[in-house]
């Protein structure tokens, strides 16, 4: 597993906060679908890449930043050399290459069995060496939100707190 720096961790936290803060990012989700979703989160994650660019002095950020991200469905591929896990590749939502491998992964539902989907393919991303963090973006669809009250109970805080600290999995429910 990759160590975290300082860097890292305000690299990873700055994107969620970037994302979910963002007047972009759509609150309510019902009847929406992962996909339409994930397309309004994509030029999100490359704004914060092209502000982190800039930010580190580079000439063409704008470059730098679309050379360092690949969203599952581009055009093209993204293959990085990895070897299958249980027969399949790891594909995640949103890559980023560069400053760090990060995957990205968004979910929404109604129902707390998506939430544990989304931690163990999140946790086979960091394990299998494809990815050094992953960030999981989760839209609770409750009108009671009670899928993301939830993370403050004992047992969620502690499964949160151990994914980031033992597998370098950022869990952030929306």
């Amino acid at each position: 597993m990759k160590k975290k720096t300082a860097k890292a961790v305000q690299f990873i936290d700055g994107l969620h906060e970037f994302i979910v803060g963002s007047p972009q990012y759509r609150k309510r989700t019902k009847g929406k679908t992962e996909v339409q979703i994930q397309t309004e989160i994509r030029p999100l994650i490359l704004r914060y890449l092209e502000n982190h660019f800039t930010e580190q002095g580079f000439r063409d950020a704008e470059r730098k930043a679309i050379q360092s991200f690949y969203w599952e469905g581009q055009e093209g591929s993204y293959g990085g050399g990895r070897n299958p896990t249980f027969g399949a590749r790891n594909y995640p939502d949103f890559i980023i290459l560069s400053p760090y491998r990060v995957a990205v992964e968004y979910k929404q539902s109604r129902s707390g069995s998506l939430v544990k989907q989304l931690i163990g393919q999140s946790v086979v991303h960091t394990m299998s060496g494809d990815f050094d963090y992953v960030c999981c973006l989760f839209h609770d669809q409750n009108n009671d939100g009670r899928i993301r009250k939830s993370r403050t109970q004992e047992a969620e805080s502690r499964i949160i707190e151990t994914i980031w600290r033992e597998f370098n999995v950022r869990l952030v429910f929306a």
